[in-house]
């Protein structure tokens, strides 16, 4: 019971936390779009890009070696935690430092190839450094959170949110800096939330020794699970690396802000794969799961393709009351990328079947199958349709990955979820979706809105299987 409780506040602090600490920058967007014009965007989305794959290259899975030799290890006391802590700080930093020096010294040749030759070095060595001082300090607050002190893993991430604000602002506006104050602003906001965040762990770091005995052990369990790291990675980010190359830096700024907006969508996903994780996980192994799967399945599609209606409907507002004139072009992006956040939210719910049987090893063949078809829709669709192209490219892989993956884990574990009622809420959603974005529905705003609610409409109903409210609530009531 404790722990139902436990993870029921954590969840809630977590889930306000992470919409705080991520929806700083999207209400910057004002000011943001009217200091960087498109060119300049894409430039910073671009680097930004880059320093993730580093970033995916520097965890190599550390963070979840952390998190279960940090528990494996309790018993021993919190010096035996201190050390794996410290281990892994110390080959953080060690290979880190590598992975940059390694990174910018190739950076005249990433500048050629995106930049036509445009940015000095500094600007990779900054961006590259800011990359690894935001590993440290995510560390600081990882262990927070293996300590059960929400509000200390929160505190830590927002601030490094909204200290990165104030000090780009004040690089770009103030010192004129431009997009290299950009990457300042955040490298410093992240070396002054690390120092605090290990400030506040304190008894969990050492370096009277370096912990070579540790590394071995630790990179055993961490680097396996780099491919699987790496291919979400090259899915997520395929559509920004074409876009740049064949369109240039204008377009992928453009691109980049349109996206933005998908955070509305994506951090309602995010909660609810928070909170539906436990249940899952208990629902796998009673009788009565596969009807709560089936259930959710139903729900969570319908309220996330209305979701989606309403979102692309409200788009061409949003963003022009939010951005400057020059990124108005975005609006059309954002009902097509949403469908990415909805099916990565599904993945969950697809793939129950290869965690209950256990065989996760069949995730990495799902990802890389599903990187190969990300880069060749990008390599066909964007050099001929550019963002339009790379945002129905993304959404289009990850509904592949789905399809395949309930598939395969229907065969594993039978749960019979109702194709025909998800087929028709994502065809409805779809139908709607291109008609209001190729469509000429400005004569008729308001008729336009009226549709967008009806169909949203249509689709929650489509979610609610009457004769199963009742049982379902019966079944959550039954684990608090």
């Amino acid at each position: 019971m404790f722990r139902l409780k436990q993870l029921g506040k954590d969840t809630l602090i977590y889930g306000i936390g992470g919409i705080l600490a991520k929806s700083v920058s999207f209400f910057l967007l004002p000011i943001y779009t009217r200091i960087f014009t498109p060119a300049d965007y894409g430039t910073i989305e671009m680097l930004t890009v880059i320093s993730s794959f580093l970033s995916a290259i520097m965890v190599m899975g550390m963070d979840s070696a952390q998190s279960m030799y940090f528990f494996k290890f309790k018993k021993n006391g919190k010096i035996a935690q201190a050390k794996i802590v410290s281990a892994i700080l110390q080959w953080r930093l060690l290979w880190g430092v590598c992975i940059v020096l390694l990174a910018t010294l190739i950076a005249p040749i990433l500048n050629a190839w995106f930049f036509l030759g445009k940015l000095s070095l500094e600007y990779f060595a900054i961006a590259f450094v800011g990359a690894l001082l935001i590993q440290i300090m995510n560390q600081s607050a990882e262990v927070m959170r293996l300590l059960y002190r929400p509000w200390g893993f929160i505190g830590i991430t927002l601030s490094q949110s909204v200290l990165s604000a104030i000090l780009i602002l004040s690089f770009v506006i103030l010192l004129d800096q431009g997009i290299l104050g950009f990457f300042l602003g955040t490298g410093i906001a992240s070396v002054a939330m690390a120092i605090i965040g290990w400030l506040r762990i304190r008894d969990y770091w050492q370096f009277k020794e370096i912990h070579f005995n540790l590394w071995s052990q630790l990179i055993r369990f961490g680097a396996p699970l780099m491919p699987a790291g790496m291919a979400i990675y090259f899915i997520s980010t395929a559509d920004r690396w074409f876009i740049q190359y064949y369109h240039g830096p204008e377009s992928l700024g453009v691109y980049a802000i349109g996206a933005k907006f998908v955070i509305l969508l994506t951090l309602v996903v995010e909660t609810f794969r928070k909170a539906w994780w436990p249940i899952a996980m208990d629902s796998m192994h009673s009788k009565d799961g596969p009807e709560t799967f089936r259930t959710i399945a139903r729900l969570y599609m319908g309220l996330a393709t209305s979701g989606i209606v309403l979102l692309t409907a409200f788009s061409p507002f949003l963003v022009r009351w939010l951005t400057a004139p020059a990124f108005h072009d975005a609006w059309p992006i954002v009902g097509v990328l949403a469908w990415q956040a909805v099916f990565y939210g599904f993945f969950l719910i697809a793939t129950a079947g290869i965690w209950k049987t256990e065989k996760m090893y069949l995730n990495l063949y799902l990802m890389g199958g599903a990187v190969i078809i990300s880069l060749f829709l990008n390599w066909v669709l964007v050099p001929v349709y550019g963002s339009m192209g790379a945002a129905i490219s993304t959404s289009l892989t990850y509904f592949l990955l789905l399809v395949v993956s309930m598939i395969l884990s229907e065969k594993l574990w039978k749960i019979n979820i109702s194709i025909i009622i998800l087929g028709f809420q994502i065809l409805l959603g779809s139908i709607f979706v291109a008609w209001f974005v190729y469509g000429d529905n400005a004569s008729n705003p308001s008729l336009v809105i009226w549709i967008a609610f009806l169909v949203a409409s249509i689709l929650l109903m489509s979610s609610i299987q009457f004769s199963k409210i009742k049982s379902l609530i019966i079944f959550l009531k039954a684990k608090k």
